[in-house]
């Protein structure tokens, strides 16, 4: 069985987390399947997007129990920089955008998975949790990052304090998740019927668009990428066609 399947439709990449048995917990064979899919995914040239999914009930359990059980304190820092920041970099930079389905549970790390992204649709049956403390941990895998860019410094610092569990509808009030859906199957309608409008742009517009609002550029850098994105984006024809369309309507 693999572990992450992946499959091309309607110009994007959907890649979906495959082990149901376990609530798509993460191991390093997973999490090794992941950055290679979303590496694949950020190289393929004829795709656009990129849709992050999980099968099952849950979305993402965080660390595998087993595995946890048999780390030690002087290997945590290689696995964290080798594993859970190699995965949640992949995600987070990757040049498309990333569009979440939380269809269930997401925890610890999974939710962190689900932040990276750069949309977050989510079922009613959706859920964010930050236990990291109340195990005896701290944040991991961009979490204190991600959150505290969501909601603020004491928001983020409170939620993680308290191991927060938040439902899809707490999540779409505090702006965690752009879209609500009664159901994962609602959901994924939408979705297909959401990438055909995406797909009705400037092929490439979505990852232009993710270059200026992505990073830390100050204001004059700014000024800059966009002058070079916006002479892309008029090398691509598409403003040409919508003015001649325009004229025409207008006869």
């Amino acid at each position: 069985m693999n572990l992450v399947q992946t499959e091309i439709k309607d110009k994007a990449v959907f890649i979906s987390m495959n082990r149901p048995e376990v609530y798509n917990a993460l191991t390093i064979d997973l999490i090794e399947a992941l950055i290679k899919a979303f590496e694949d995914a950020d190289a393929n040239k004829e795709t656009d997007y990129v849709i992050f999914k999980a099968e099952g009930k849950g979305f993402c359990a965080g660390l595998d129990l087993q595995w946890a059980l048999t780390i030690n304190s002087e290997t945590v820092v290689e696995i964290v920089e080798n594993y859970f920041n190699r995965l949640t970099r992949a995600i987070h930079t990757c040049r498309k955008p990333v569009i979440c389905l939380l269809h269930g549970a997401a925890s610890g790390a999974g939710a962190s998975l689900v932040l990276a992204c750069d949309l977050i649709f989510a079922s009613e049956q959706g859920s964010l949790a930050f236990p990291f403390i109340s195990l005896g941990l701290q944040p991991d895998t961009g979490m204190s990052y991600y959150l505290k860019q969501r909601v603020g410094y004491h928001t983020a610092f409170e939620w993680l304090l308290e191991g927060k569990k938040l439902t899809a509808e707490e999540a779409l009030t505090h702006k965690l998740v752009q879209k609500k859906f009664v159901d994962q199957s609602a959901m994924t309608d939408f979705v297909h019927s959401y990438l055909k409008s995406l797909n009705q742009l400037q092929p490439g517009a979505g990852a232009s668009l993710k270059s200026l609002l992505s990073g830390s550029l100050s204001f004059e850098e700014v000024l800059k990428k966009e002058a070079q994105e916006q002479a892309q984006a008029v090398k691509g024809g598409m403003l040409k066609v919508k003015i001649e369309e325009f004229f025409k309507s207008r006869r």
